[in-house]
């Protein structure tokens, strides 16, 4: 849900992974966005990926909440990357060398100084976060895999734009398990 209204309904039959995650970086115009996706993913399976929130932006101050049901049924169906992006273009080379990616990136003007973050669960107390002053983004998710069925990981990072060039981990704010029943809510604000 998003500020009390639902964003999808999603049911993992048929699927191996389901992932909500919330991002935003520091010099986009866009404050942050959610993205809902999930798939049939594996060695011996004919691979499928789909796509039910692509890119909602959100603002400060908006509130995305997950509650975790046992039973569901789907309220939209999700689309494929063809689906959603079928009047786009196919992006054309050349490409920047990686390392020329990052340099401009770096380069770009910050449009805020940080994130600060508000996650609060059934199960515990509110906890309350804020970026480093060196933090480049952050990523909250929730994610549901096949092999443990019963539970949803939640997830609070931040991450400097160096570590993400050398593909080094950043802050791990939040990470907890929830179970058949749970809600969190994630606030994000500047």
């Amino acid at each position: 849900m998003l500020n009390g209204l639902e964003l999808a309904t999603v049911s993992s039959d048929g699927l191996s992974l389901l992932s909500l995650r919330v991002h935003g970086d520091r010099i986009s115009p866009e404050f942050a966005s959610i993205e809902i996706s999930g798939g049939l993913y594996g060695d011996e399976v004919e691979h499928k990926h789909l796509i039910w929130e692509s890119d909602r932006i959100i603002a400060p101050g908006d509130e995305v909440s997950v509650t975790f049901l046992e039973t569901a049924i789907s309220s939209r169906s999700g689309k494929t990357i063809d689906e959603l992006y079928a009047d786009e273009d196919e992006p054309q080379g050349p490409w920047q060398p990686i390392e020329q990616m990052f340099q401009n990136i770096a380069q770009r003007p910050k449009v805020r100084d940080r994130f600060s973050f508000l996650i609060h669960s059934s199960s515990s107390e509110p906890m309350s976060f804020e970026t480093l002053p060196d933090d480049h983004s952050f990523g909250f998710s929730a994610t549901w895999i096949w092999m443990h069925p019963e539970r949803l990981r939640i997830s609070l990072n931040s991450n400097t734009l160096e570590n993400i060039a050398k593909r080094e981990g950043g802050t791990d704010h939040a990470s907890f398990r929830m179970q058949y029943g749970d809600q969190v809510k994630f606030r994000v604000d500047s």
